[in-house]
């Protein structure tokens, strides 16, 4: 089942917390078509959300506690399950917008994006209810302070 696919589908069983849900996107979004959510040893969840949104806070310890639970859900559950109820879960405009911009920052690690990447960020732009403005204006920021860290 394709990325695309995946955020389409509305079997959500997993009442999950949002900082989970979108530590899950995160792994989710960094994934190749078909490979599910990366473990968190290949994409360490500190490194991937420090600094970002509802993370910003976050010490050693949280960002310990956030990887056991991601870790024990990815065991228990398929891929199938966890993205429709990570999705359900970002319930605050704050959170999806969380989600989103932790996607752009993933998938722009990347220095051409794919098609299907690109196709993957507007699919889940829509269902997180990210409007074409907004959308436009997060990638701006996005970039704005990325380069701006490189500048310094």
């Amino acid at each position: 089942m394709s990325k695309c696919d995946l955020l389409k589908s509305r079997s959500s069983k997993v009442k999950l917390e949002p900082e989970v849900a979108i530590a899950i996107m995160g792994l989710f979004s960094a994934s190749a078509d078909g490979e599910g959510i990366i473990p968190t040893e290949e994409y360490p969840l500190a490194e991937m959300l420090e600094g970002i949104g509802v993370f910003e806070e976050y010490a050693e310890e949280d960002f310990d506690q956030l990887t056991a639970k991601v870790n024990t859900l990815r065991e228990k559950e398929k891929a199938e399950n966890l993205i429709p109820s990570a999705i359900a879960s970002l319930t605050k405009k704050n959170y999806r917008e969380t989600a989103y911009i932790t996607a752009i920052l993933v998938v722009g690690m990347e220095e051409d994006i794919s098609e299907s990447d690109q196709d993957y960020l507007f699919e889940l732009q829509e269902v997180l209810k990210i409007s074409d403005e907004r959308a436009e204006e997060l990638i701006d920021e996005v970039f704005e302070e990325y380069e701006e860290e490189e500048e310094e």
